[in-house]
């Protein structure tokens, strides 16, 4: 989808040699204090500043990094810390030493494989700033969506979605829209920048799972001065293991992210090797957990700034001419907000305004636009069970170029506007919600 452009730009000027990786160059930068001249550049961590530091310790080189690429499609994340730190938590470190705190949290583990091959070709300073690249890159990302660094592990980084006393479905939401985006940077846009040097491209591997607050024990391990605040909890654990089980360029989610928002089963399938097909983790001959492989492609394909592009496998991101800008209230219609497509969940019960827009502006019709249909697609068992999967809004919107809905059931639902015309093939423009 080549949201970070800036990154494949520089990546690429170091897998191609433009840049000289030396320690004489990185000395030379660190106590540059002018304008950037060189093509690899300097910028602090998100959140802490965004100037250039007087002085940069060791040879550590970060590339550019906007955050508004991700607040154009996803709005800005209201979980999303103001600075980056990694290790204790920033929302539970008040707790003492003997002291535990039950609430709920989504693990992720995320490893990038096969950087150990670039030492055939490169210099461990160039191996370096291409680990350490992706490294920062899942960090900004990350903390762009709530996450919190817990720890780095060689290739690996451990990250924790969780505000505390925030809703859990947004955090579980946040972690497969982070980890969803790594995963397409890395086994395409990456893959397609070191294909060109005849590298074997890196893969990435991510396991997620959610324990609920009854199922999650916040405390500190160790002893003063050599502790850390972590979770006690099966689906910590379940997220490390499932990691280590899945493929390459792979999520794999425990039963409980698809049970708590009532997954669309597009998104999610039966784990298959070449051996076998598994439906749970033994974790003892009596205790099995199910897990799946989260459709992360399906997923992205969701949102309607994401189609395939002329090869009909890869992702890129569009601008629909006719599109959907969608509002979040109060019954009473006060507190509108903005919400953006699968950004969070809505709590039932809310007014949801969609707009129909052209070119950002409001919608008018063409001589050759001859009807404007509302329709509604929904998922889950609740929306089943009151026999509203699928419903055209009693057609009190027909011509309407806007449309009034209600959050009523738990799951991921789409709205979808029709512009029938009079000639030519009929416009059909989406927009997905989450409802909690």
């Amino acid at each position: 989808m080549r949201l970070f452009d800036s990154y494949l730009t520089e990546l690429d000027d170091v897998f191609s040699r433009k840049v000289d990786v030396t320690p004489k160059m990185l000395k030379e930068q660190r106590n540059y204090k002018g304008s950037i001249k060189k093509s690899v550049h300097f910028s602090a961590l998100a959140g802490v500043s965004n100037e250039l530091p007087a002085e940069i310790e060791g040879p550590k080189v970060l590339f550019k990094y906007d955050k508004k690429y991700l607040e154009k499609y996803f709005g800005t994340n209201i979980h999303a810390f103001e600075k980056i730190k990694i290790g204790d938590h920033p929302d539970f470190e008040d707790l003492d030493d003997e002291s535990y705190l039950n609430h709920h949290c989504v693990s992720v583990f995320v490893d990038i494989k096969g950087s150990t091959r670039l030492i055939e070709k490169y210099s461990l300073l160039e191996v370096r700033l291409i680990k350490d690249s992706l490294l920062t890159l899942a960090i900004q990302v990350a903390n762009q969506f709530g996450g919190h660094v817990h720890r780095l592990q060689g290739d690996g980084i451990f990250l924790q979605f969780v505000r505390r006393d925030q809703n859990q479905n947004d955090a579980i939401i946040n972690a497969l829209n982070a980890s969803s985006i790594l995963t397409q940077f890395v086994s395409v846009d990456l893959k397609g920048i070191m294909s060109q040097y005849g590298l074997r491209p890196l893969k990435i591997r991510t396991g997620i799972d959610f324990g609920e607050s009854e199922k999650v024990l916040w405390s500190y391990y160790g002893i003063p001065g050599c502790r850390e605040l972590t979770t006690t909890s099966l689906h910590t654990d379940m997220a490390a293991k499932l990691q280590g089980k899945a493929n390459d360029n792979s999520i794999l989610i425990g039963d409980n992210i698809r049970k708590t928002l009532d997954f669309r089963k597009d998104f999610y399938s039966i784990f298959e090797t070449k051996e076998s097909r598994e439906k749970v983790f033994y974790i003892s001959r009596q205790f099995t957990y199910p897990f799946y492989v989260f459709n992360w492609e399906d997923y992205l394909l969701s949102l309607p700034f994401v189609k395939k592009n002329s090869n009909g496998v890869d992702l890129e991101l569009y601008e629909k001419e006719i599109s959907i800008v969608c509002y979040i209230s109060n019954e009473d219609g006060s507190s509108a907000e903005r919400y953006y497509p699968n950004s969070r969940s809505i709590p039932k019960n809310k007014s949801i305004k969609f707009y129909l827009k052209r070119n950002g502006a409001d919608f008018n019709m063409y001589p050759n636009e001859k009807r404007i249909e509302w329709y509604a697609f929904n998922s889950g068992q609740e929306a089943e069970d009151a026999e509203m999967l699928n419903h055209d809004y009693h057609k009190l919107f027909i011509n309407k170029t806007s449309c009034d809905s209600t959050a009523a059931y738990l799951g991921h639902h789409y709205v979808e506007c029709r512009i029938v015309k009079a000639f030519g093939q009929n416009e059909r423009v989406i927009f997905p919600i989450f409802v909690q």
